[in-house]
């Protein structure tokens, strides 16, 4: 199992890099947008609709795994750090349970939507012709298959331990 992590850890620094690279990306985007406003009276072509459709998917779904087990989103265990050992390894897991549920409903979902969105070839206009955004559609379904394997991971680290962990790592 340790094996299978370190290469999903691997998966999960190709995402932060990815949503890394991208916010620098939109960082300079919205930079020059801002200057040639400012310098020139005019601005780059589709800037609201490149940022919205194409480099915020990119920004946020690939790192979501990494912020996850970053352990920087707010969990339960500040709530349940006074009970036995035995009471909140059981909370950690149904909780766990619960949220893996929900990120592979979301996955599901996510998909189906990416799918709808090719096979109506989704696009925003710009400049009279229709830019198609459906390919990063499948960044939204991806990203929360990401985060539901790193839950998984978690489920298994806690059925194999006696004291409840939210992080892999421990």
């Amino acid at each position: 199992m340790i094996a299978a992590y370190k290469i999903f850890n691997k998966i999960k620094i190709g995402g932060l890099i990815l949503s890394g690279s991208t916010i620098f990306i939109m960082m300079l985007f919205i930079v020059a947008d801002v200057a040639l406003r400012n310098m020139l009276n005019s601005s780059v072509l589709g800037s609201y609709e490149i940022t919205e459709y194409l480099l915020m998917p990119l920004a946020f779904f690939p790192g979501l795994a990494f912020a996850y087990s970053s352990g920087i989103m707010p969990r339960v265990e500040m709530f349940v750090v006074k009970l036995k050992i035995g009471h909140q390894r059981n909370i950690f897991i149904a909780l766990l349970i619960l949220e893996m549920i929900l990120f592979l409903l979301l996955t599901f979902y996510g998909f189906q939507y990416a799918l709808t969105g090719t096979e109506e070839i989704l696009g925003f206009s710009m400049k009279g012709t229709i830019i198609p955004y459906y390919p990063i559609l499948y960044f939204v379904p991806l990203g929360f298959l990401l985060l539901s394997i790193e839950i998984f991971f978690l489920i298994i680290k806690n059925f194999q331990s006696e004291k409840p962990t939210l992080n892999f790592k421990e």
